[in-house]
């Protein structure tokens, strides 16, 4: 690989090879990419001359060298990814085995694509919808597993902070920051957003994330939401499956972008999903206004995993009287007042499991307690959203009411209220609930239980992800991707993402000595199996050894 300290557009004498099964993978991708034609109208349906870097060697370069270990998705490099190709792996693209590739090839053809995205002469076509292209490409023979995961991710704009002390004008629909600071307004243009612009990247904006060592609370540059696939069924679970973690949609958009609006985008881009439709998605989500993210999901057919913001947590009135909201649930107001603050199992795993068990075990055992006084739902979710739910002493009674009389026959262990003062209380009727009722709330588990928690720590998942896409694979941190522009940004994090994605399946499958899909399609030979040896240095039998007593002769 080439220094990336290298000044700006200089090209080294340096070229990177790539591997015959990197090209392998790369070519099937292209086969089944539904952004080749449109390349080739950008850059093959032209006056004059022909270009001689054309639509194949162009897709084939970007995503094969973003298949390089900790590379930078610089121009120069690519250029000498090009450079490096063998003549063979150079006709199967339409290239001359003797023309020189030039980094202004590689530039001007990013470009007129780039341009082409942003014409109104290509209606059907943007960065984003060619990202995704990739991004399906790459897992065309990878299916859904109908269980995904939804997050955010910075990514830095090249651009320099030209002004001190940034403004956080970002989304208000976003859970507060902690320890957010006000500052004066900067003396800073502003965009046709109503946005402060800070840097030479005029598409760029500031926003907050979850800084990291050597990182600020606050950046500048754009929002990566991005949507990976998880397990069906929680770890805990009997018939529980991994899945390999690939990014298999996502959407670019200025730093401080309204979440749900964005999030909503990723799930459009998905397209038609297998059962059973689950989302879980962090707090930054279903803390926003539930019309641009919670209720279309819901009218899409998807089950929403959350976690609760300190804010959404507590007791709440009820659509009807006798009943209450607590931490996203409806429950009856005979609930024991013990019972209403229960303190939630945390959704970071380890602090979960540093937690003593007893502690744990009392935890969920004062949940299911009060899980007893729970509506459960009657029948399912019909298309106009209306929902219904029954009390805990009706049909199935968990809870023994006078208000229920066939529930006083149950056995005398199910907790027993007496709800006869006159007072309101809804054990022992049927509610019928709306889209609109308490929608970033609402889950199939109650918040804070072993049921939940083991659900919602599937989301994990999309930050192994992040953590390829920054750290493990690629570098896109700041200055991994040059050059301005929302386009820009969302092209090259296509070919990033599409290019991780062969990656991770091959490296997944192989870790568990098979072939991984891409190699099946093509007829690869499956990987060797390793020799196991029958008694390995480390074990019973070497501990037997050691424990065996020495017989020294007593001539010697």
């Amino acid at each position: 690989m080439t220094d990336p300290l290298h000044p700006l557009h200089v090209v080294t004498d340096e070229v990177n090879r790539t591997e015959p099964w990197q090209w392998r993978r790369v070519l099937a991708v292209l086969d089944h990419c539904t952004a080749r034609p449109f390349a080739r109208r950008v850059l093959e349906q032209r006056r004059g001359a022909h270009r001689v870097l054309n639509a194949d060697a162009f897709l084939a370069a970007y995503l094969v060298h973003a298949m390089f270990k900790s590379t930078l998705m610089h121009q120069t490099q690519i250029t000498n990814t090009v450079r490096g190709w063998t003549p063979s792996q150079r006709h199967d693209v339409g290239l001359d085995p003797h023309t020189p590739i030039t980094y202004k090839m590689i530039t001007d053809a990013f470009e007129h694509v780039r341009r082409a995205c942003e014409s109104a002469a290509y209606p059907d076509w943007d960065a984003e919808r060619f990202a995704q292209a990739l991004l399906d490409a790459s897992l065309w023979t990878q299916p859904p597993t109908g269980a995904f995961a939804l997050d955010s991710t910075d990514i830095p704009t090249w651009g320099r902070l030209r002004f001190r002390r940034p403004a956080m004008d970002s989304d208000p629909d976003a859970p507060p920051p902690q320890n957010q600071s006000q500052h004066p307004l900067p003396d800073a243009p502003k965009g046709p957003d109503g946005r402060y612009i800070y840097t030479c990247d005029l598409d760029a904006r500031v926003g907050w994330r979850s800084a990291s060592q050597d990182e600020t609370e606050f950046f500048c540059g754009y929002d990566a939401h991005v949507i990976t696939d998880v397990a069906v069924e929680p770890a805990s679970a009997p018939g529980h499956l991994q899945v390999p973690h690939v990014a298999r949609s996502a959407v670019l958009a200025p730093a401080g972008t309204h979440k749900g609006d964005c999030g909503w985008r990723a799930v459009v881009a998905l397209g038609d999903t297998p059962a059973p439709r689950e989302l879980m998605a962090d707090r930054a989500y279903n803390y926003t206004t539930a019309s641009h993210f919670t209720i279309p999901l819901w009218r899409a057919g998807y089950t929403t995993v959350f976690d609760l913001h300190e804010q959404q947590r507590g007791r709440r009135p009820g659509p009807v009287a006798g009943t209450q909201w607590i931490d996203g649930t409806l429950y009856t107001t005979c609930l024991p007042e013990g019972l209403v603050y229960i303190a939630p199992l945390s959704s970071d795993p380890t602090v979960r499991d540093n937690m003593r068990t007893e502690e744990r075990e009392r935890i969920e055992r004062l949940h299911q307690l009060r899980a007893a006084y729970a509506f459960t739902p009657h029948g399912v979710r019909q298309p106009d959203g209306r929902h219904r739910f029954r009390g805990p002493a009706v049909t199935h009674p968990k809870i023994r009411s006078p208000r229920a009389p066939r529930s006083m026959r149950e056995d005398f262990r199910k907790p027993t209220v007496y709800c006869t003062d006159g007072k309101t209380c809804g054990c022992a009727i049927t509610v019928t609930l709306y889209d609109t009722d308490e929608p970033n709330t609402r889950m199939p588990f109650q918040h804070g239980t072993i049921a939940w928690a083991d659900s919602y720590h599937r989301r994990v998942g999309i930050e192994s992800v992040f953590s390829d896409l920054k750290a493990n694979r690629l570098h896109l941190t700041r200055g991994g991707i040059r050059g301005f522009g929302l386009t820009r940004y969302s092209l090259m994090l296509g070919f990033a993402l599409a290019a991780m994605n062969l990656l991770i399946l091959r490296d997944w499958h192989a870790k568990r000595e098979r072939l991984d899909p891409w190699g099946a399609l093509l007829g690869e030979p499956p990987p060797p199996t390793p020799h196991r040896d029958r008694h390995p240095a480390t074990g019973r039998r070497s501990a037997r050894a050691n424990n065996r007593r020495t017989t020294v002769r007593p001539d010697r």
